[in-house]
């Protein structure tokens, strides 16, 4: 184990939304009372082979059936029972933290199997530079009690989960830590890793398809995989959001699949990077099919009205199809 700092840098407080899922707001107390709080506990998880990792990606990469692995998935057995450091601040509020290291890795991302806490309860996650995403409540359960967390950059991370006087402590237990080894983010190194038989969606190739494109998204499958699929819409026209992908993504349960909407370029001939923080963490398996390579699944949430999201239209004439457009996110890259 090792200690981290709370950290009580004031810039903190302005970067809120550098980086979000579907979340509830606020500023953790490990920087709103960073005074308050001691050094936290922390654990630093095993370096990877990478050497090992480049000769299956190697292989891997040239399966198209399979979702683009940019991660290495940890088994962990974390919670607040068995790790981290407990506080209780002045106002009786408890605070427990976690710090997870992860040597050299451009990015980490966890899972909550069991995310099952009280009302007034909030989970932070506050990445190297002070950025963080949260609050996590149980509004975020959708009854499944689980929750996947997006991949925050750099190589550690701590988690802050607070508790209101008289509140009982939850259920709250990470079973798996993935090292992003590849990046995400395209930070670390450049953009454009896609062939160049594609085309960025905002060049005019992608102008009759303006509206589809914003229905597109980039889903983290299983922790350290990355697949792409459509928002699609229903008769009734009533923003369900069920959302179309590849059977072949269904690696782990797509309960803590994230889906980020909206990583493009906002121009055609050079790969700048685009927004990261347009996510929904969630969803529920209704349809699949290996024959045809097919899953339906409806969001846990809707995409909220700032993502500015398309619902996609389909056919069920029979009519066959004189062409076809493929919008995506190659190899992981932006749309």
């Amino acid at each position: 184990t090792f200690l981290f700092p709370a950290l009580a840098t004031t810039a903190c407080f302005l970067a809120l939304c550098a980086t979000a899922q579907i979340d509830q707001g606020g500023v953790p107390y490990s920087q709103s009372r960073a005074d308050e709080l001691p050094m936290a506990a922390g654990v630093h998880l095993p370096e990877l082979d990478m050497a090992t990792l480049a000769a299956q990606d190697a292989v891997n990469d040239l399966n198209k059936s399979i979702p683009y692995r940019f991660g290495y998935n940890h088994q962990v057995d974390l919670s607040p029972s068995n790790s981290g450091t407990w506080t209780t601040l002045s106002d009786g509020t408890r605070v427990w933290r976690l710090g997870i290291a992860c040597p050299e890795a451009i990015s980490i991302n966890f899972e909550f199997d069991s995310f099952d806490i009280p009302d007034g309860a909030k989970v932070f996650v506050i990445d190297p530079s002070g950025r963080h995403i949260g609050a996590f409540t149980n509004a975020n359960d959708n009854g499944e009690h689980v929750l996947g967390v997006q991949p925050v950059r750099g190589p550690y991370l701590t988690i802050e989960y607070s508790l209101p006087v008289g509140a009982a402590l939850g259920r709250l237990h990470i079973n798996q830590v993935t090292h992003g080894y590849r990046d995400v983010f395209k930070y670390a190194r450049g953009l454009g890793d896609s062939g160049s038989c594609n085309n960025n969606v905002v060049c005019p190739e992608g102008d009759p398809w303006d509206q589809q494109i914003r229905s597109v998204a980039m889903i983290v499958v299983g922790g350290s995989g990355i697949c792409t699929g459509t928002l699609i819409n229903n008769c009734a026209n009533n923003g369900v959001p069920y959302f179309l992908t590849a059977n072949h993504c269904l690696s782990g349960s797509v309960a803590t699949w994230v889906f980020r909407f909206n990583w493009e370029s906002s121009i055609c001939n050079q790969n700048l990077n685009g927004p990261t923080n347009q996510t929904v963490s969630g969803a529920t398996l209704l349809a699949s099919s290996a024959g045809s390579d097919v899953a339906l699944l409806q969001l846990n949430s809707a995409p909220p009205a700032g993502y500015n999201v398309y619902y996609s239209g389909w056919d069920r004439s029979g009519t066959a199809p004189t062409a076809s457009t493929c919008i995506h996110h190659p190899a992981g890259d932006i749309k």
